[in-house]
């Protein structure tokens, strides 16, 4: 089988759209990736990750609706449609991305992600491995009383799109994400505005040891309650369980009470052996 058969349709964006617009794109159709478009060429792909990478640490003072898309986008990942799954997982390992396109030269004919590799593995995977076989306790994580600001500046520091919130007892209650930083954003400063100065001034806030950044605390902004599932469960109810509803990653119990996660990136890092 080849990854053409699970594929997926690419929403692409405009060349001269802003980071504006790709914010507001990205939170309508609650995907991560956008084709840059120029004039039916695909020249560029954007992500959440991108944008919230770029925004946190840019410290220019335009605001959105000056900043173009095309600043930030990536070149975009070609690969044939006859590529195996297998494969695509073992590229997406080696050059540390999370899509792939199907194409040629400026033209994305379909999309395959990390998401869909996942899903097409989980209905082979039945029986075949255990969550305990890919589980981690390699991930990043902060806790419910930290202050917004360090929350940010550590996702900058290690160049990761979300991060894991603890409570005292060093259990995983929920996580934040660039996503929720957007969606903040909008709320602190008025959807009208939220192009021009007054997104300027929440994005600073953010990073500010003083006012906003300070006051607000990692649980305050946090998404709550994460997924659990015990090390033992098939990899394939895992898998599926991450699919239906829609989160990156499984807070996994041991038999101690360990609490470990499980990402796709450790699951498709299996689907390559």
């Amino acid at each position: 089988m080849s990854i053409i058969e699970f594929s997926n349709k690419p929403i692409s964006i405009i060349k001269n759209s802003t980071i504006s617009d790709a914010i507001k794109m990205l939170l309508n159709t609650k995907i991560s990736r956008l084709i840059v478009n120029d004039g039916g060429k695909h020249v560029g792909i954007i992500t959440e990750k991108d944008i919230g990478l770029f925004l946190f640490s840019e410290t220019t003072k335009r605001g959105l609706e000056e900043i173009p898309v095309t600043e930030i986008m990536r070149p975009i990942e070609f690969v044939d449609q006859d590529v195996t799954p297998k494969n695509a997982a073992k590229i997406m390992i080696e050059k540390g991305i999370s899509s792939l396109s199907i194409g040629e030269e400026q033209e994305v004919k379909a999309i395959v992600t990390k998401s869909d590799l996942v899903k097409y593995f989980a209905r082979r995977l039945s029986d075949k491995n255990k969550v305990a076989d890919v589980m981690t306790h390699d991930y990043e994580s902060t806790h419910t009383a930290a202050p917004l600001y360090k929350v940010v500046r550590k996702m900058l520091e290690k160049k990761i799109s979300r991060i894991i919130v603890k409570n005292q007892q060093e259990e995983p209650v929920g996580i934040i994400s660039f996503r929720d930083l957007f969606r903040i954003s909008i709320e602190l400063g008025s959807e009208d505005d939220f192009s021009g100065t007054n997104f300027d001034n929440v994005r600073s806030g953010f990073l500010s040891e003083e006012g906003f950044g300070d006051i607000s605390l990692a649980r305050d902004v946090m998404t709550k309650g994460l997924i659990t599932i015990k090390f033992n469960e098939d990899l394939a109810k895992a898998c599926n369980v991450m699919l239906e509803n829609n989160v990156s990653g499984l807070v996994v119990l041991d038999g101690n009470n360990t609490q470990l996660i499980l990402k796709p990136y450790n699951t498709s890092k299996m689907m390559q052996c």
